[in-house]
């Protein structure tokens, strides 16, 4: 949609058109400022208000929830594995000394009876404490194969969820640069009208508008009609303002706004 259309179209019933040669009155050159402005403000709502930003909330906090179930499971897992290395090295540690007492046990200048006898306990002990902790392993590996199974689907939980996350995104993106566009095109048609306004007319708007924080400041009269709060002005406002001079301002008895005629 150009500027020009865009403010054709947001000047809504009641607006005449402006046909041939014939120029637009200041006032009505100022009501076009005001659909203009009306436009972008509803450009600025929509990319404010897009439902995908719901939903990218919605993911944000699940991507939250999700997130801190993955940290107090990881940290689970940690310490389970913790274990089992430790235990691991244990083993190691028993088995190297197994190793160390069987080389001496064989050694042929071993000649004490007790000495080999001492040996062979140990052994003995170092035997049934390995099988022990090596039980403790399997006790571990048997808690782990669950956790891990479960931080594997929480995974794929959290892929799924960062892929939606950035599918919102492109179409936020997208809506963002399209808005952006039309916000450009809007832009460029309104400093044309403001170049052809009035400029008193232009800075009294202004001043309004300012002052208005957002609430409509000019309105058509259509009909005994105020388009800007929708109230019939009174027959007697009815009459004076329409017997006004053309250029002159008149506001509306109701909601103060601009009126043009």
């Amino acid at each position: 949609m150009t500027a020009g259309a865009a403010a054709a179209s947001a000047a809504g019933p009641g607006s005449a058109p402006n046909d041939g040669g014939a120029a637009a009155s200041p006032l009505e050159v100022l009501a076009q400022i005001n659909d203009l402005d009306v436009r972008l403000d509803q450009i600025t709502h929509h990319v404010r208000n897009l439902p995908e930003r719901e939903t990218r909330a919605g993911i944000e906090a699940e991507l939250g929830v999700l997130a801190s179930e993955a940290k107090a499971l990881d940290a689970q897992i940690a310490d389970l594995e913790r274990q089992q290395r430790r235990h691991e090295d244990e083993v190691a540690r028993i088995e190297a000394k197994r190793a160390h007492n069987s080389e001496r046990l064989y050694d042929s200048h071993l000649t004490s009876p007790k000495e080999a006898e001492a040996l062979t306990a140990e052994a003995d002990a170092l035997g049934r404490h390995q099988i022990q902790i090596e039980d403790q392993i399997l006790e571990l590996m048997e808690e782990l194969e669950p956790l891990t199974g479960t931080r594997a689907d929480l995974g794929q939980r959290q892929s799924a969820a960062a892929e939606r996350m950035a599918t919102v995104d492109a179409a936020i993106e997208a809506a963002e640069s399209e808005a952006g566009s039309e916000r450009d095109e809007v832009l460029e048609g309104r400093a044309a009208l403001v170049a052809s306004a009035e400029p008193a007319l232009v800075s009294i708007y202004e001043d309004r508008r300012a002052a208005a924080r957002g609430t409509p400041v000019l309105g058509r009269l259509i009909g005994l009609t105020c388009s800007a709060c929708h109230l019939e002005v009174p027959s007697v406002d009815y009459e004076r303002i329409t017997n006004l001079d053309p250029s002159e301002l008149a506001e509306c008895p109701h909601c103060g706004a601009l009126l043009v005629r």
